[in-house]
């Protein structure tokens, strides 16, 4: 893609931006860091900061002692030290230039100029003194008036007393910018030599930004020159520097740069990525006008890729962000992009309409280049509809003006249209003197390309990456092994340490290991009945007491509405059960097979048992089973049905005593005071009824079973007199507490649960 105007002047400001980059200078004011820190990226946003900064603070008189130099340290917010006012005119200056105002720049300049005369600051007004020489050559593109004008200041800077550090940065930037002129002028040889004297001063600086802009600036010099490889090695260095600060902007200017390198070398794709990376930055800023150029340069890929549809959205998004920027000759360089767009999707009345645009304000702007595209565009247009002498005239048109510019792809276009013209004419002598041309033009661009292949190219980007990689590892590796020496020892102590160390947990683990297992051993012991198996009476006096304090905690917060939903699982029936034969079962069958029994019938109820029912082994003949009990409640008599059932199953061949006495008790006991019986008298009420349902079993020899239940409003006072038997004989007697039983003869049983216990006693 030709050159144009717009261009250069992009490329002006960048290259402006860059050598200022070295120069860059942390401010104490936090709206000036600010501003300096988007004058590269949004100019016009750092512009409103700088005269912000201006307007509202006034100039203060205090200078140091030193002539030479003035302090930046601004405590007091309402003031502005000339120091601070310079640096913020910089700062305009820089903005102004970027937004295309070059003499509102100067301007800024002269003023900054003048405040460091009357504050006699030498050093910085050399500094102005050289973005000052800098712009005008920007402006004018006179070398010669800048190098005389850079003679003078040399003249200037030696007459002052030199502060090393200060006059080393000033040494610094008049060498880059003679370097930079020299480059500009194609005197490459010059041009080199004095960048290799600046790096010098970027080898002794400690700031990545001054390294990242001189290689920037090394690597444009190389690429304005198509030295391909040369610009590559310096561009990867600011590449991977920035990458290494996490320096955001300078990161976007390099990849914008490597785009732009790749895009002129061929390697399209590898063009595409570090603009997208570079777009993606800037994309983060409202109104950035380096995001224009980078979407037109992606564009331009497409374009030449062949993919049409992917450019045209490229070209229309940097039209939307050129619009903003109300730059005329990019908007027409937009519309001439997408009428050749056009054009090669075969769409002539949109190809036609972007060039009539391009071409009414060309009237306005003189930009030769742009004038050679669109009378090729037109030349494109008229061969399309066998126009002839149409063809021929605006080639030969754009063939003159590209000749005057030497724009070899211009040019190499032209002849390609002119020949077409006169093969359309019918006149094949003109049309093959002019395809000779265009084939000679493709030759040489060819050869140049074929210096260096595309693949040597990329592998020479791999190799360069590599090698600055390495660089950087090997100064780590260094490092590595200096503190890989310093701590061999200490990790060798450290090491022996941890081996002692793990050697004494492994060895307290297995101690634990085995306390553990004792401690298994001794719980099971402790909480299962020693013959049976079952869980025992200490088990049962450890978990009762908790669980039925659970269970009242749960009634109680369901009584006082904190649980919307009755608690009906934790209504239990306690059933407490006497089988004689496990009295009886040594003195019938022996101790050996008395402890084998015993411990059979053990593992027998434990299969029968189901969760969340559960069995205790109580005493040698009584048994304490548990089990939930719903609201309705379940028919004590089921429940001692199914007891008996398991009884009779257990050993049929045996013949052994399947009597079973059972006394029975629901917990709670009474439904509306649940704290009235604790655990210990609950027990004591199962007691009293399976004495007297054994009492019964003995009298009709059979199985009996006593169920005991409170009424529904039965009080807590009824069993609060200290003595559990006395409190329940009162209730029964009462009516408060009701006596259900596998013998019919209600008062009989009363009669016995009224006893004292001799009658009992006889009994037995």
């Amino acid at each position: 893609m030709a050159k144009i105007r717009w261009a250069r002047w992009i490329s002006a400001c960048a290259l402006f931006i860059t050598t200022q980059v070295a120069a860059s200078t942390l401010y104490s004011s936090a709206m000036l860091n600010e501003a300096n820190g988007l004058v590269d990226i949004v100019p016009k946003q750092s512009k409103q900061l700088a005269n912000r900064y201006l307007t509202q603070r006034t100039l203060s008189d205090k200078t140091e002692q030193s002539p030479s130099s003035v302090s930046r340290d601004e405590s007091d917010s309402r003031t502005r030290s000339p120091g601070s006012t310079i640096d913020a005119l910089r700062i305009l200056a820089r903005a102004e230039f970027n937004l295309g105002n070059p003499h509102a720049a100067l301007q800024h300049l002269n003023e900054a100029e003048q405040l460091a005369k009357n504050y006699n600051l030498p050093y910085l007004l050399l500094d102005v003194n050289l973005v000052e020489i800098r712009l005008r050559w920007k402006i004018s593109d006179n070398a010669l008036a800048a190098r005389n004008t850079l003679v003078e200041w040399e003249e200037s800077f030696n007459a002052i007393q030199n502060s090393p550090q200060l006059a080393r940065g000033l040494q610094y930037k008049m060498t880059m910018l003679k370097a930079d002129i020299a480059s500009s002028k194609g005197e490459s040889a010059l041009a080199e030599t004095l960048y290799a004297e600046a790096k010098a001063f970027v080898d002794a600086s400690s700031s990545s930004k001054t390294e990242i802009s001189y290689h920037t600036t090394v690597g444009k010099h190389y690429l304005h020159n198509k030295q391909y490889n040369l610009a590559l090695s310096e561009l990867l260095k600011s590449y991977w520097t920035a990458i290494e600060s996490n320096s955001g902007v300078s990161l976007a200017e390099v990849n914008q740069t490597l785009g732009q390198l790749f895009y002129e070398r061929k390697v399209l794709d590898k063009a595409n990525e570090h603009l997208s990376q570079a777009a993606d930055f800037y994309d983060n800023y409202e109104n950035s006008p380096a995001l224009t150029p980078i979407l037109k340069r992606m564009g331009d890929i497409y374009f030449t890729q062949g993919k049409y549809n992917l450019a045209l959205v490229q070209y229309f998004n940097a039209m939307d962000h050129e619009r903003l920027q109300n730059n005329v000759e990019s908007i027409i360089d937009i519309r001439l992009s997408l009428a050749a767009t056009y054009l090669n999707l075969v769409n002539f009345p949109l190809a036609e309409q972007y060039l009539d645009r391009a071409l009414t304000l060309l009237e306005y702007a003189d930009v030769p280049q742009l004038k050679a595209r669109a009378l090729l565009l037109e030349a494109g247009l008229a061969n399309n509809q066998n126009d002839a002498q149409t063809v021929l005239l605006k080639a030969k048109q754009a063939l003159g003006i590209a000749l005057a510019l030497q724009d070899f792809p211009t040019q190499k276009e032209a002849y390609q249209l002119i020949y077409t013209g006169y093969e359309l004419s019918g006149d094949y002598q003109n049309a093959l003197e002019y395809l000779k041309q265009f084939n000679s033009l493709t030759h040489i661009e060819q050869r140049e390309l074929d210096l260096i292949s595309e693949d040597a190219f990329r592998q020479q980007k791999e190799f360069v990456e590599q090698t600055l990689h390495l660089t950087g590892q090997q100064v780590e590796l260094d490092q590595t092994k200096e503190d890989f020496r310093k701590f061999q020892k200490i990790s060798f102590a450290l090491f022996t340490a941890c081996f002692l160390l793990l050697l004494f947990v492994f060895r307290r683990g297995h101690i634990i290991s085995l306390q553990r297992e004792e401690l298994d051993e001794l719980n099971e012991n402790l909480f299962t009945h020693s013959r049976s198996g079952l869980k025992n009476l200490r088990m049962l006096n450890a978990k009762l007491p908790a669980s039925l304090e659970e269970s009242i905690s749960k009634f109680e917060k369901w009584h006082v509405g904190e649980l919307i939903h009755e608690p009906l699982n934790d209504r239990l029936r306690f059933v407490m059960i006497d089988v004689p034969f496990l009295r009886n079962m040594y003195l019938q069958h022996g101790y050996q097979e008395g402890l084998k029994l015993e411990h059979e019938f053990g593992e027998y109820l434990k299969e029968r048992v189901q969760h969340p029912a559960r069995i205790y082994h109580f005493s040698d003949a009584n048994l304490l089973y548990i089990e939930r009990n719903s609201e309705a409640g379940t028919d004590p008599e089921d429940v001692f049905n199914k007891v008996q059932k398991w009884i009779t199953e257990f050993k049929p061949e045996k013949h052994i005593n399947r009597t079973i006495r059972m006394g029975m008790a629901d917990y709670p006991f009474l439904p509306r005071a649940y704290t009235a019986v604790n655990d210990k008298e609950l027990i004591d009420v199962l007691l009293m009824a399976a004495s007297t349902a054994r009492t019964l079993s003995m009298k009709e020899h059979s199985s009996q079973w006593v169920y005991l239940k409170a009424i529904e409003n039965a009080p807590a006072a009824s069993l609060a007199t200290g003595n559990i038997r006395n409190a329940c004989k009162h209730s029964i007697n009462q009516g408060l507490i009701k006596v259900h039983s596998s013998y019919k003869n209600e008062d009989s049983i009363k009669k016995l649960l009224k006893d004292d216990g001799n009658t009992i006693n006889q009994t037995l």
